[in-house]
């Protein structure tokens, strides 16, 4: 199984219901729940691809 680092979704906090229902929640029964939806953490890093596109683009607009 994965190591699920981050709270799910629906966790409130420690000892509460959850959103999905459930009784007195702790950190780890969420991440083992099989409803478990990770919250979103940063930014998706851009590729590397994207970037050198864009620097293209850039670079065309300047010498136009």
């Amino acid at each position: 199984m994965k190591d699920r680092t981050r709270p799910c979704v629906h966790y409130v906090c420690k000892g509460s219901d959850c959103a999905k229902g459930i009784k007195n929640v702790d950190l780890a029964k969420c991440k083992n729940c099989n409803k478990y939806c990770p919250r979103k953490c940063a930014k998706k890093q851009e590729s590397v691809r994207a970037k050198r596109q864009k620097d293209k683009d850039r670079h065309d607009r300047y010498y136009e």
